[in-house]
């Protein structure tokens, strides 16, 4: 009786012990919950939702990943509201940030990395100065994004391919809203690649208004005053379909060489029509990927902080994009 009672015992003991085993393993298995929040310039903007489907590519492959998602609607002072009431809930362990305006949102971001919260942005930088591409915030764990002035840069690439045999080359530069600090770092880039070339003369400035409409109006205003336009350059792919709609309208279709800014799928179009001479690549939906997938490593203790990444190199056709390459990249986003 007693050595049956002992080989009992030990069979529950033992029993209870795998158990113990195997629940702990299936412990270990489990996805930690990893809480993020979203905060987009715009939720409506197209590139800004581009953003947002890079981040639930990394959600879907991680499925402990819970996002929430805030609207900043273009408001600086509302995004700023929301990095603050994200900070006082305590609620998320893990920021993503697409600012309006990174200058202002940095103290709060400040005090966010303080308590531990992994802070990861894209295309405008969190930190004072827009034109740097670099982390600004100590221990803020990632930025990706090409800089507003290299990419003017790239603009300056195509207008200087598209003024090539033609002296002089009247180029009008058609930005969103020239006033904007990044639009000042973009113009500055690709007035630093056109300066050396005496043929190119940009006989105009417009704010198209990041859309098709003021910019239809921008370029039939422009047309009236400069009929020989050769080159239209914008800081937007949208912009452009309007400027090739007032092109077409004056008679002038084919006849200017268009550049566009983000390579959208509609641009994409319009360059294999022959409607539209290039555009200078983004990749909103990489840079989604890469913040999140950062942020997921971040918050389980892997990867390095302060990491800069831009996203070009992973386009299949590098920065610029023309009728010769065009075919090969699939853009992320509309216009």
């Amino acid at each position: 009786m007693r050595r049956g009672l002992v080989v009992a015992v030990l069979a529950v003991a033992l029993g209870g012990a795998l158990a113990a085993v195997f629940e702990s393993s299936a412990a270990g298995r489990q996805q930690k919950t990893i809480n993020i929040a979203v905060f987009l310039a715009s939720s409506a903007n197209t590139y800004w939702a581009a953003e947002l489907q890079g981040a639930r590519d990394i959600q879907k492959k991680n499925p402990g990943v819970k996002i929430t998602v805030f609207d900043g609607q273009f408001n600086t002072n509302r995004q700023l509201g929301q990095l603050r009431d994200a900070l006082v809930s305590k609620k998320y362990q893990a920021w993503f940030v697409g600012p309006n305006d990174g200058g202002p949102l940095t103290p709060t971001i400040k005090q966010a990395v303080s308590r531990g919260v992994k802070v990861g942005c894209s295309l405008v930088p969190c930190g004072p100065n827009i034109r740097s591409a670099k982390v600004q915030i100590p221990g803020q764990t990632i930025f990706a994004g090409l800089g507003f002035y290299p990419n003017g840069q790239l603009l300056g690439k195509l207008v200087v391919q598209g003024c090539r045999g033609i002296n002089p080359c009247e180029v009008l530069w058609l930005p969103g809203l020239p006033t904007l600090p990044l639009e000042k770092a973009r113009q500055d880039g690709l007035y630093s690649v056109i300066k050396s070339h005496k043929n190119i003369k940009v006989v105009g400035t417009a704010a198209g208004g990041y859309l098709a409409a003021p910019a239809l109006k921008a370029t039939q205003d422009a047309l009236s005053a400069h009929p020989n336009l050769d080159v239209i350059v914008s800081s937007g792919d949208q912009m452009i379909a309007g400027a090739v709609r007032a092109a077409q309208a004056a008679g002038k279709a084919g006849k200017i060489k268009m550049y566009g800014n983000g390579c959208t799928f509609e641009a994409k179009q319009l360059i294999l029509q022959g409607k539209q001479t290039g555009c200078t690549v983004y990749l909103p939906r990489t840079e989604g990927r890469l913040v999140v997938q950062a942020l997921v490593n971040a918050v389980n203790g892997k990867g390095k902080t302060g990491v800069s990444i831009d996203p070009t190199p992973r386009s299949p056709i590098g920065g610029l994009g023309t009728k010769a390459n065009i075919r090969k990249f699939t853009p992320e986003f509309h216009s």
